[in-house]
């Protein structure tokens, strides 16, 4: 398994973690497994010492276990909360469920060995046992997503065993049933969270480590921010970690912009800023913002199309929109637009196919890699063919290339410099520009519409800039291409979109996505990462038809333009912040299994050592 791979595993894993009931659900399932283990043992106390009241041994364990799962409970949450921390009520007590299980177990299997052996020693010692082993749980779940002081996190993960000793001592005194408190059992109990808040510690140091040398940022604050962003909604700790690890780029930045006239219809800006990583952090929302800004200051319809860029070009927040915005504006206002324009051509070069629009000396080309899969084209790679573009074709001033980005699968991986594909991607390319670029120039109408009004959210995997239809009509045929603000296009769906409009009587038809990363990891749950078409396919494709017969309703004689730029300066996650990241991330998981489960297992080992000699 690839790092990516493992990391991808990683968030799946956290993703379970987390995936907890309602608040109501938890705290029903915590009650109602404090009824049956207190059920459990007050009949095994009834049968041991025949003839005595059930119901009063039942009053009696349900004392002794639901005063540490409610008023310890209550003084953990007082004492760690944070307004807006994501650990909040219901995942504290989702923790507590969590742990106490190994509390409730032996407590039980205690129980179940003082009854078959007719004595009363193990029951106490295990009830001991289990509370040191669910502390243990409860304070590694506690540190990883608390944002108090390690002291604080502590002392509020102390409660519930506190509390049992308070609650036990009144009723080894009073109590019939509830097995005594061993003189030894305060010793115990200290012995055991001493034991635990070390092998925590150890833990989270040791996980910390690949964080701290490489990057110089703390691995559990890295872990805690993230639970920010995933858990409660809130980018700014993860994007303000990134940030520190951040490098300065010069990121290429293009438009094309289409006139009717002096009127700007529309402006495509191919954005070689990737929009990622995930939700709202970093630049995963750019293409909306952008589609937005255009539409707000030109009264034309905005469009966003993925140029080759990968996860190395993420912002790591959103300080750097205004300049990417400032750039845009700029490029528009120097726009030169041509009434004539060659293409679209369509050039199958094996792997890689490419989609060739001329205007005056620039070039416009769309690339899909379809049906093969494909992530990600580096942004390298582009420039590469860019260059080799202009000097196999020496009347081309710009290049500007954008990645389709509409077929994903599992097997999916990044065109990056060396690979392969990348050879074949540059030559791709090369050849598509070089064999279209004698295509009669001839004058167009354009039609352009985004439909937003389509009932579809970003759980469905379409994000904010909805839906959009770009038409170019020439004398001899009618193009469209539909570009929606998504993450990449289920496996066979394009074909579908395709059918549909090249029934409609389009000669050429492509799909493209945005890449917008507001899509993914919307929800803890295997349905966070939607491509276009996994979601509700058949209402996705009614979209596709609106837009398009909108579009062709506007279509109007025009002039087309491209106009090439820079960003300059801009935090990017490099690769520093993404493969250094991921490399860490990877190993970090791999210390955490070692360690954490060899330290666990030592851990329980040495705590039923202490329960049985002291």
């Amino acid at each position: 398994m690839g790092e990516k791979a493992k990391v991808k595993e990683i968030a799946r894993l956290y993703s379970k973690v987390w995936q907890l009931p309602s608040f109501r659900g938890i705290v029903l399932r915590l009650g109602l497994s404090v009824i049956a283990v207190s059920t459990v043992l007050s009949l095994l106390k009834t049968i041991s010492l025949l003839g005595w009241n059930a119901l009063t041994a039942f009053v009696e364990y349900a004392l002794l276990f639901g005063v540490p799962t409610s008023v310890g409970v209550g003084l953990l949450y007082l004492i760690i909360r944070e307004p807006g921390a994501p650990l909040d009520l219901r995942r504290t007590v989702g923790s507590v469920l969590f742990a106490v299980i190994f509390w409730f177990v032996m407590a039980v299997l205690g129980g179940v060995v003082d009854t078959l052996v007719g004595i009363a020693y193990f029951e106490a010692r295990f009830i001991l046992l289990g509370m040191g082993m669910a502390y243990f749980a409860l304070s590694f779940l506690i540190t990883g997503l608390s944002e108090r002081h390690p002291l604080r996190n502590f002392l509020g993960s102390l409660m519930p065993p506190l509390t049992l000793l308070v609650s036990w001592i009144p009723l080894t005194w009073q109590g019939a049933f509830v097995p005594q408190l061993p003189q030894s059992g305060l010793a115990m109990m200290t012995i055991m969270v001493i034991v635990d808040a070390l092998a925590v510690n150890y833990i989270f140091s040791a996980v910390s480590r690949p964080f701290e040398r490489d990057l110089g940022i703390s691995g559990p604050g890295l872990l805690r921010a993230f639970g920010h962003a995933y858990l409660v909604d809130n980018p700014i700790p993860f994007e303000r970690m990134m940030t520190r690890i951040a490098v300065e780029q010069d990121v290429p930045i293009e438009v094309l912009v289409v006139r009717s006239g002096d009127e700007i219809v529309a402006v495509a800006v191919t954005l070689y800023v990737h929009p990622g990583p995930f939700r709202d952090i970093g630049s995963s929302a750019l293409p909306s913002v952008i589609i937005n800004h255009i539409e707000e200051k030109y009264g034309a319809i905005g469009l966003v199309f993925h140029g080759t860029c990968t996860h190395h070009q993420n912002l790591t927040s959103k300080d750097d929109f205004p300049r990417v915005l400032a750039e845009i504006d700029r490029l528009i206002a120097n726009a030169e637009t041509h009434g004539e324009v060659g293409g679209p051509v369509w050039s199958d070069e094996g792997k890689f196919k490419v989609w060739t629009i001329f205007s005056g000396d620039d070039v416009l080309a769309i690339t899909t890699s379809y049906p093969h899969f494909t992530d990600d084209i580096s942004l390298e790679v582009g420039k590469q063919a860019a260059a080799l573009v202009r000097q196999r074709v020496p009347g081309i001033r710009g290049v500007c290339i954008v990645d389709a980005h509409n077929c994903i699968g599992e097997d999916a991986v990044s065109v990056m410099p060396g690979d392969p594909d990348a050879e074949e991607y540059v030559a791709s390319v090369a050849s598509a520009v070089f064999g279209a670029v004698n295509a009669p120039r001839r004058p167009v109408e354009v039609g352009v519409y985004r439909l937003t009004d389509h009932g579809l959210t970003i759980t469905d995997g379409i994000g904010p800039g909805g839906i959009a239809a770009f038409i170019i009509k020439s004398a001899r045929n009618e193009s469209v291409i539909v570009v929606v603000d998504g993450n990449n296009v289920e496996p066979g769906y394009r074909d579908r979109v395709v059918g549909l409009l090249k029934g409609q009587g389009f000669a050429n038809v492509e799909m493209v996505t945005t890449d917008t990363h507001i899509v993914n990891a919307v929800s803890l749950s295997h349905k966070g990462y939607p491509p276009v078409g996994r979601e509700r396919p058949d209402d996705v494709l009614d979209a596709i038809g609106i837009a398009v017969t909108k579009a062709r309703e506007s279509i109007r004689p025009a002039s087309i333009g491209l106009e090439f730029g820079e960003v300059r300066g801009v935090k990017t996650f490099g690769e520093r912040g993404f493969d250094t990241l991921t490399l860490d991330v990877a190993e970090a998981a791999s210390i955490a299994k070692r360690t954490g489960l060899g330290l666990a297992g030592g851990t329980a080992l040495l705590l039923i050592l202490l329960s049985l000699l002291l």
